[in-house]
């Protein structure tokens, strides 16, 4: 069954959690990220924690491996369910954070970041090719280093399922309407799309933190969620 992440992008940890209270109940997870973890610390996790919630720490680690091997050690510590490194960091480096996972019996999840969903075709530095090969080209990787998932955009999740069958796949950049996004976000998907597309987390953030009804707005995506895995098991 696919779940919902709901991202909460504020910087104080008053805001975040006045939203986490108006979805408890509706959504397993919430996401705690750069911008509430430089402004909030550690402690964020444990509040959320508090409240019921599986916290996806999204700190897209990249590092020498020793660094990452205890940034993930102090992340496990403080309570996170899930945590994000950057694929492009290497073998030795995912290999430390994945042994951390092991050595606390896998209670906190390690996913590798592929290619940020804000880039378009052309954009990376660098690189001229497909996005979706790089993407692929990463998954084949990440499934050799103990990594458990790979955060990547909807559009390359089947081509991952292919490649690497064992590994999950969070999609941020989940959108009601493909074409209507006037935000950073551009390789995105609709719920539905991504969940038949084999996405396993999909993350939603203002189409739900600025909902005037963010619980409303959340449930829909849930039953959308729910509809998809229905036509999926057909």
């Amino acid at each position: 069954m696919a779940e919902l992440i709901v991202a909460l992008d504020f910087n104080t940890a008053d805001d975040a959690c006045k939203l986490a209270k108006k979805i408890q109940g509706v959504v397993p997870w919430v996401k705690v990220g750069l911008e509430l973890f430089i402004a909030e610390g550690p402690q964020i996790v444990q509040k959320f924690k508090a409240m019921g919630f599986k916290v996806f720490l999204d700190l897209k680690l990249y590092d020498i491996p020793n660094t990452v091997k205890g940034a993930a050690l102090s992340a496990c510590q403080a309570g996170a369910d899930l945590l994000t490194i950057h694929l492009s960091g290497g073998k030795r480096m995912c290999e430390e954070a994945a042994a951390v996972s092991r050595s606390h019996h896998e209670r906190m999840k390690i996913f590798g970041v592929s290619v940020l969903t804000s880039f378009e075709e052309g954009e990376l530095v660098g690189y001229t090719g497909k996005l979706s090969d790089l993407v692929e080209m990463m998954a084949k990787g990440a499934s050799q280093w103990g990594v458990h998932g790979i955060v990547c955009s909807g559009h390359e999740v089947e081509k991952i399922k292919k490649t690497a069958p064992q590994l999950l796949c969070l999609t941020p950049g989940i959108r009601l309407e493909e074409n209507k996004t006037s935000d950073d976000q551009r390789r995105v998907m609709t719920p539905r799309k991504a969940v038949l597309a084999g996405s396993d987390f999909l993350v939603v953030g203002r189409p739900i933190t600025k909902a005037d009804d963010p619980r409303s707005a959340a449930q829909a995506i849930n039953d959308e969620i729910t509809e998809a895995m229905r036509e999926l098991n057909k």
